[in-house]
């Protein structure tokens, strides 16, 4: 694995560029030229490319070098291609790379800069060189990047499908192998006839619910309601039993926890929460406990007044549209736009 003086000395290297396209350095702390990237990797990159990315999919690709897997997921028509390099003489490279791919967007950084970016990819493709970030951050940014299902796949230096620290200690049953037949030259990073892709379908547990902000109001009592960003300001949130003998709670500290959040979706063109904030509903003449994404057309909820409001539409967003939702940290039911929710609270991870 990368060190820390490692990336320090491939970064401050002056790079070679052969004929033939393939990239090597020297390394002074060992005296010797490394290749850094290799022709002969054509058909794993387009592998790659192949089982992972789908036409439409939103990108990431960790790591340009030769511009071979850029060119591969290029093939497949992504929606968006977003391509993180750090080394600088590679980065001109990627630029005319993009300037005559529009779908391109070209990152002169390291890949965990983009952490602080709002959204997730479809796609994560990490191909980085001397990258002492790797193996203790990766999983981290995968799990603040990926979508649910996901296809992240990333260079085996270890050339097997067993050790655990190649695969990042993801479980096995969420990640295949696709076998490619190579015949590289002699080098320093793989020498062996037979590569194996790994591809993890990420598994991202949900952390973060609420309600979409500009539409959010909330009951503080029977007759008053306020937005709810403001509730902090409020010593009373209108709760409810659902047996129509609301209460009153008394809170002298409320928190608002804000975040972004896409796939939003709209009960009855008034009511818009992402799919897993709580809710409560009516089915089969009993309520219960729900996620948003789980209710049905017919449903009933309850409403203010004491009164149950049918599901008559669901509207799902499935855009790329980041929405700001919000949700309070209490422990028990509250109103949102004159529908009960259920309590907010600290996520599961």
């Amino acid at each position: 694995m990368a060190n820390k003086q490692l990336e320090k000395n491939y970064n401050d290297a002056e790079l070679t560029f052969e004929a033939n396209g393939d990239i090597k350095w020297f390394n002074p702390s060992e005296q010797e030229t490394w290749e850094v990237m290799m022709g002969w990797e054509q058909p794993i990159m387009e592998k790659m490319a192949e089982v992972c990315v789908n036409e439409g999919d939103h990108v990431l690709e960790c790591g340009f070098g030769m511009g071979i897997l850029a060119a591969a997921v290029q093939a497949r028509k992504p929606a968006s291609h977003t391509i993180a390099e750090i080394h600088p003489q590679i980065q001109p490279k990627l630029a005319e790379f993009a300037s005559n791919n529009p779908t391109v967007r070209a990152v002169n950084d390291k890949w965990l800069s983009l952490i602080k970016e709002t959204g997730r990819y479809d796609v994560i493709l990490m191909d980085t060189y001397a990258d002492a970030d790797l193996h203790t951050k990766f999983p981290y940014f995968v799990k603040q990047k990926a979508k649910q299902g996901s296809k992240i796949s990333w260079w085996n230096w270890i050339g097997n499908k067993t050790d655990a620290q190649m695969k990042f200690y993801w479980p096995d049953e969420h990640i295949v192998f696709h076998d490619v037949n190579i015949n590289p030259p002699a080098n320093k990073y793989y020498n062996e006839s037979v590569y194996h892709i790994p591809v993890y379908t990420a598994q991202i547990p949900p952390t973060g619910y609420g309600v979409v902000k500009q539409d959010a109001t909330i009951h503080i009592n029977a007759n008053e309601s306020a937005p709810l960003w403001q509730v902090g300001k409020y010593k009373t949130i209108l709760s409810s039993d659902v047996s129509g003998n609301r209460s009153h709670k008394q809170r002298d500290e409320k928190t608002v926890f804000f975040m972004g959040a896409k796939g939003i979706y709209t009960i009855n063109s008034d009511f818009k929460a992402s799919g897993n904030q709580p809710i409560i509903a009516k089915r089969n003449n009993t309520w219960r406990d729900f996620n948003v994404n789980q209710l049905l057309v017919g449903d009933k909820l309850y409403g203010v007044a004491g009164n149950e409001i049918e599901i008559t539409q669901i509207d799902f967003d499935d855009s790329e549209t980041v929405y700001d939702i919000c949700k309070i940290d209490v422990n028990y039911n509250y109103f949102v736009n004159g529908i009960l929710i259920g309590k907010g609270g600290v996520d599961n991870a």
